[in-house]
């Protein structure tokens, strides 16, 4: 670091961390010191100590720049002021100073009473008398007015009144926002991770508003975001436009104002690439974009890119290279090797190994496109930030995706430019040298070919007498396996012709006794008679001795779906677990019928009131068959509508809406729109979205599934009959 850029920085740096600054600027240059301390004792001579405020803290979350860090609500702690204002002064004759809630560099931020024209709840934010005096310091109040007064948004904090106090001092007046940082509301709220993108999105709405107005925030934060809660609902609002640059040529303020070269502007943990330097003028609404990204990462996984810990330990030389040159992490990655990971997870309300997996991969992209080091690889606006977001919400493809090896490789040599050049130096040394040494080699090489040209021949003439006593083995290999063959196609079908005798026979006791006489002279119905007879079959079975577990195992499935069709869940459990156990032991855990021995046992657990132990055996159906057999293939869809009922069951819709929503976009994809299956899917996610109190969503599906059976099934067909019901009972419901 130079003279001039040092002696600035120690300027503005409060006396009682110039010692540590310079120890660590100055190590082994005494001379450089010294000189320093002479500029430093010059000028505390001729100027007073507050004509310019502190540049830097050893807080990574303060804000480089004149301007004062403070909190429209009255949270936060602050310092006594020199300010002559105190409690119950009035101010402009309607405004009374009631408590003081914010203290910066320029100036303090109260909490007044307005007493006319209305009476309101306002935040007044005064300049201090003595920083009067400072033309920098007024020029970037003034600013920080006009640009909250060009604003006109929900999620803005609203400029109301302004003018100066009697002692001399200029003042502005908010609307007061009671609320606290956008970190804590998430944390303290345990908001969920789509909780959390929803809010974020209409952050990103007030950026735009701010950019469509001309002006570049440079300063976004949680600390500048505050959230109240209206009516149960989160409200963002986003404050302190201290820092804030017009890009359009508009004038901020009448005093003249410019982003001084040697200086730094914004806040280290949320500073976009191009703004660590001390000459940066070209600085576009991209780097509110970098910012959001910034945000976005912090909501995500409770930490930043950079740490706190690591831009504290930084001399401010290294912290600046690191803003512009440290690749972030992906924030799944981030999440994977942070030990606070279950409290993370906790406050999102999920589980650690879950919350992993839904970051990974599309959000990552989405986090990692805006903080490109190259702005020209960030989004373009806060609004295309906002609309990739609510994208990855509907389940639409992102335009955001994982960086190419080729852009990977190139910032690579950006940041290694001296090793790659020797490297490449050395590499050339090598080739030039290997080029002189092959000249040589060719003619041996050809001598050489011929060599092998001859041992060749003759090795040819072994592999051909070799080839041919091979080809007499296998021949008699051949012959042997299509005896074996044989031998084994008899022995399955005597094992095929016993099991199918001890079959019927099972049918046939299952169906015993079902004349339509008998049952109506004894009064017994036909469902009482089905299931005793299938019990005395469960029972036969579990005596036999057909030979093959796994024929036993078939027939206890037929028997255990039966059971369920009847509502005797507890013994179709009974005979299910049974299967699944022999189906798993002979045949592998993802085996296809050990899987349908499991979806059919969840379904009993489900009819029967398990659901503590129907929905995990769903979950693990699902990632098996997925594995297995393919996202799309019937069984694994079968399944996934299955999980998303036992969800609803479970009164747990935030996991059964984008199931079934799934479910029904492959369903239609793979068997049409009209199928009988992609039809009761869309009645099940109308149900679920009714169930939500989401009637915009459930009554246009509940129309379009009526209109789809009466054109599939024809009239007076029961499932018709069902979507008329469901559809007067939604519009009786809205």
């Amino acid at each position: 670091m130079n003279e001039e850029t040092l002696f600035e920085l120690a300027v503005n740096t409060p006396p009682t961390e110039r010692a540590a600054l310079l120890d660590r600027e100055c190590a082994g240059n005494p001379g450089l010191r010294a000189r320093i301390e002479a500029l430093l004792a010059a000028d505390a001579a001729s100027h007073s100590p507050l004509d310019s405020p502190p540049q830097r803290t050893d807080d990574p979350t303060h804000s480089f720049g004149p301007k004062p860090e403070h909190d429209l609500a009255a949270t936060g702690s602050f310092r006594p002021t020199s300010s002559p204002e105190t409690e119950g002064t009035i101010i402009a004759g309607r405004y009374k100073l009631r408590q003081q809630i914010g203290e910066g560099g320029m100036g303090t931020v109260w909490m007044a009473d307005q007493t006319e024209p209305v009476k309101r709840k306002v935040a007044v934010k005064l300049i201090r008398v003595e920083r009067g005096q400072s033309k920098t310091i007024l020029a970037r109040f003034e600013a920080e007015r006009q640009a909250i007064a060009l604003m006109d948004h929900p999620h803005i904090a609203k400029l109301l009144d302004a003018g100066t106090t009697e002692t001399g001092s200029p003042f502005f007046v908010m609307e007061l926002v009671k609320g606290i940082p956008l970190s804590d509301f998430c944390d303290q709220h345990k908001l969920t991770i789509a909780e959390r993108l929803n809010l974020f999105t209409q952050i990103c709405s007030a950026v735009q508003h701010a950019h469509q107005k001309g002006i570049i925030h440079r300063d976004l934060k949680p600390g500048n975001i505050l959230v109240e809660s209206h009516d149960g609902k989160p409200v963002p609002k986003v404050i302190d436009f201290g820092l804030a640059k017009a890009t359009t040529g508009l004038q901020l303020s009448e005093q003249s104002m410019f982003t001084a070269f040697g200086s730094v502007m914004g806040t280290p943990l949320y500073m976009a690439p191009e703004q660590a330097s001390f000459n940066a003028v070209d600085v576009d609404t991209r780097a509110d974009v970098y910012a959001l990204g910034v945000i976005l990462y912090e909501l995500l996984t409770g930490t930043t890119p950079l740490t706190k810990e690591t831009v504290k330990k930084a001399a401010l030389d290294e912290m600046l290279r690191l803003i512009r040159e440290q690749e972030a992490p992906t924030p799944s990655s981030r999440l994977s090797s942070a030990e606070s990971m279950p409290s993370v997870a906790a406050s999102r309300q999920t589980e650690p190994a879950k919350l992993g997996r839904f970051v990974k991969g599309e959000l990552d992209w989405i986090v990692l496109k805006a903080l490109s080091k190259d702005r020209d690889r960030r989004y373009e606006s806060a609004n295309g930030f906002a609309r990739d977001i609510e994208r990855f919400l509907n389940h639409e493809p992102v335009t955001a995706g994982p960086p190419s090896t080729r852009y990977r490789m190139r910032k690579f040599v950006q940041r290694n430019r001296g090793q790659v050049i020797a490297a490449s130096l050395v590499l050339l040394a090598l080739v030039a040298g290997v080029i002189g040494t092959t000249v040589g080699l060719i003619e041996a090489k050809k001598q050489e070919a011929r060599a092998v040209a001859a041992a060749d021949e003759e090795r040819k003439a072994k592999q051909q007498a070799e080839d041919e006593r091979a080809n007499a083995l296998k021949a008699a290999e051949a012959e042997r396996v299509a005896k074996l063959d044989a031998d084994a196609r008899r022995e399955e079908a005597v094992r095929n012709l016993a099991f199918a005798k001890k079959g019927n026979e099972l049918l046939g006791s299952v169906f015993a006794g079902l004349d339509p006489n008998k049952i109506a002279e004894s009064a017994r119905p036909l469902q009482d008679v089905l299931r005793d007879n299938l019990l005395t079959a469960v029972k036969e079975l579990e005596g036999s001795a057909i030979g093959d577990p796994l024929e036993v195992a078939a027939m206890q499935k037929t028997l255990g779906v039966s059971l369920l069709g009847l509502g005797d869940s507890n013994l179709a459990i009974e005979v299910l677990e049974k299967a699944r156990a022999t189906c798993a032991a002979k045949l592998g855990p993802d085996h296809p019928d050990t899987l349908g021995a499991m979806d059919n046992l969840a379904v009993g657990y489900q009819d029967a009131g398990r659901l503590m132990e129907a929905l995990p055996l769903f979950e693990e159906t699902l990632r098996l068959r997925k594995a297995k057999l393919g996202p799309d293939h019937p069984d694994t869809l079968n399944t996934m509508n299955n999980l998303a009922v036992g969800y609803k069951a479970a009164g747990r819709l935030m996991e059964a809406l984008p199931l079934y929503e799934e479910t029904l976009r492959l369903i239609k994809s793979n068997l049409g729109p009209d199928h009988p299956d992609t039809l009761n899917t869309m009645n099940n996610l109308a149900v679920g979205y009714k169930a939500a109190g989401r009637l915009d969503h459930a009554l246009p599906l509940y129309e379009e599934t009526l209109r789809l059976r009466k054109a599939k099934l024809g009239p007076g067909h029961p499932e018709i009959l069902r979507s008329m019901n469901n559809l007067a009972v939604g519009y009786q419901t809205a």
